[in-house]
C-alpha cells in the first residue's frame, strides 16, 4: 500500500512538471526566445526522472507526452521560422532518445545495486557463520582443556571421598539415632553424596561417551523428556506449551545423549521460574539440512555480558549449581553433529535452540566426536 501511494505521488509530480513547463511555453511571448530555450531544456528533468523511476518504458512515456505537447507549440508559434522550428523538432527526437537511454541505464544500475545488496547479505551471513564456527572451536578447545583438568581433579577426589563414605557408614552403625551426634553423621552423609554427584558430573564432562548414532524422531525425544519434568514443572507452577512440527524428518543422533541434552535445557528453564511461568517448546526444520527445537522460558533471563559464558564449565547463577549441566549439554550436542545457541527474548526470559543434522538415508559416516580428554592418572 505504501509503495502504491509512492508510485502515484511520483506520477503526479512528473505530470505536473511536464504541464507546468508546457504552460510556460504557451504563456511566454515568442519574443523571449532565451526563455523558450530554457523551457525546452527543463523538459529533460521529468523525462530523466521518469526513466530513472520506471525504466525505459517510463522514460519513453514521459518523452512522448512531452513531444506531443511541445510539438503543437512549435507548429503554432514557430512554424514561420523554419530553421528554428527544425532545431526544436530535433530536440523532440532527443527527448525520446534520452528517455530510452536513461531508462536502460537505470535498469542496469538497479540490477547492479541488487547484486551488491545480495552479495552484501551473503557476506554478512558468511561472517555470522564464520564467527559462530570460531566461537564453537574456541569453546570446544576450552572444554577439552578444562575436561583434562576436571578428569584429574575428579580422579584425585574420588578415592578419598570413597574412604570418607565408608568410614561414615561404619560410624553410623555405632551411633544410634538418639545419640546427640547422630545429626552430624547425617549431615556428613548428605554432603558426601552431594560431593559424589559433583565428581560424577566432572567425570561425565571430562569423558563423555562416544555417541551411538541412529535415526531418531526428535518430537518423540521431546515428548518423553517433558514427561520427566512434568512433576517438577507442576511444583514450580510452570505451564508447559508445545508447538511441535509434525512433519520433521528423522535426525541421526544418539537418542540417550540428546534426551539428556533436552532434559538439561528444559529442567534449567523450569528451575529459572521458581515463582511460576511458561515453558514453551517449539520444533521445526531449517533449510532442509537440520532440525531445531527452541526451549523458551519467562524467567528473569540472563545478563548480556553472561550470554557468551552460559556454556562455560563451572559458570552458574544458581546458588547450588555446579555449572556443568549446560557445558555437558553443549558437548553432547556437538558430539552428535549439532549445536546449541542461546538468545534473550524480546520481553523476558531466554531461548535455547538445539540444532541437529537430518538423518541421511545411507549415512556413510558418523559425525566426528570431540576427543575425550585423557585422565591425569
Amino acid at each position: 500500500m505504501r509503495r502504491h501511494v509512492r508510485e502515484v505521488v511520483r506520477g503526479m509530480i512528473l505530470l505536473l512538471l511536464i504541464l507546468l513547463i508546457t504552460t510556460s511555453h504557451y504563456v511566454t511571448p515568442i519574443d523571449y526566445v532565451y526563455l523558450h530555450e530554457i523551457y525546452q531544456r527543463i523538459y529533460y528533468i521529468p523525462i530523466i526522472l521518469a526513466a530513472f523511476w520506471y525504466g525505459p518504458l517510463g522514460g519513453l512515456a514521459a518523452a512522448m507526452l512531452t513531444s506531443v505537447l511541445y510539438a503543437y507549440h512549435i507548429h503554432r508559434d514557430w512554424s514561420h521560422i523554419p530553421s528554428y522550428s527544425f532545431n526544436q523538432y530535433a530536440e523532440i527526437f532527443l527527448y525520446n532518445v534520452i528517455g530510452l537511454l536513461i531508462g536502460f541505464l537505470s535498469i542496469r544500475e538497479r540490477r547492479h545495486r541488487e547484486n551488491l545488496e545480495k552479495t552484501s547479505r551473503k557476506l554478512a551471513d558468511a561472517y555470522e557463520r564464520l564467527h559462530a564456527a570460531f566461537e564453537q572451536l574456541r569453546r570446544s578447545d576450552r572444554l577439552a582443556s578444562l575436561g583434562q583438568l576436571s578428569a584429574g581433579i575428579a580422579h584425585e577426589i574420588r578415592n578419598p571421598l570413597g574412604s570418607i563414605k565408608g568410614s561414615i557408614e561404619i560410624l553410623q552403625s555405632e551411633i544410634p539415632p538418639a545419640h546427640p551426634k547422630h545429626e552430624f553423621v547425617r549431615i556428613i552423609q548428605e554432603e558426601t553424596a552431594r560431593l559424589n554427584a559433583i565428581v560424577a558430573g566432572f567425570l561425565q564432562f571430562a569423558r563423555p561417551p562416544q555417541p551411538a548414532m541412529e535415526p531418531a524422531v526428535l518430537n518423540d525425544l521431546i515428548l518423553s523428556t517433558l514427561v520427566l519434568i512434568q512433576r517438577e514443572a507442576e511444583r514450580s507452577g510452570v505451564e508447559i506449551r508445545r508447538h511441535l512440527d509434525p512433519g520433521l524428518p528423522e535426525v541421526q543422533v544418539d537418542r540417550d545423549q540428546i534426551r539428556q541434552v533436552l532434559l538439561n535445557i528444559t529442567l534449567n528453564g523450569v528451575q529459572a521460574m521458581s515463582d511460576g511461568g511458561v515453558l514453551e517448546i517449539k520444533s521445526g526444520i531449517d533449510q532442509g539440512t537440520k532440525v531445531w527445537v527452541d526451549v523458551s522460558d519467562t524467567g528473569p533471563g540472563i545478563k548480556d555480558e553472561d550470554l557468551e559464558r552460559v556454556f562455560d564449565p563451572f559458570f552458574t547463577t544458581k546458588p547450588q549449581g555446579t555449572g556443568l549441566g549446560l557445558a555437558i549439554s553443549f558437548q553432547l550436542a556437538t558430539n552428535n553433529g549439532g549445536t546449541i545457541l542461546v538468545r534473550k527474548n524480546p520481553d523476558r526470559g531466554v531461548t535455547f535452540r538445539i540444532e541437529l543434522p537430518i538423518a541421511q538415508r545411507n549415512p556413510s559416516a558418523v559425525p566426528p566426536a570431540l576427543p575425550a580428554p585423557q585422565s591425569a592418572e
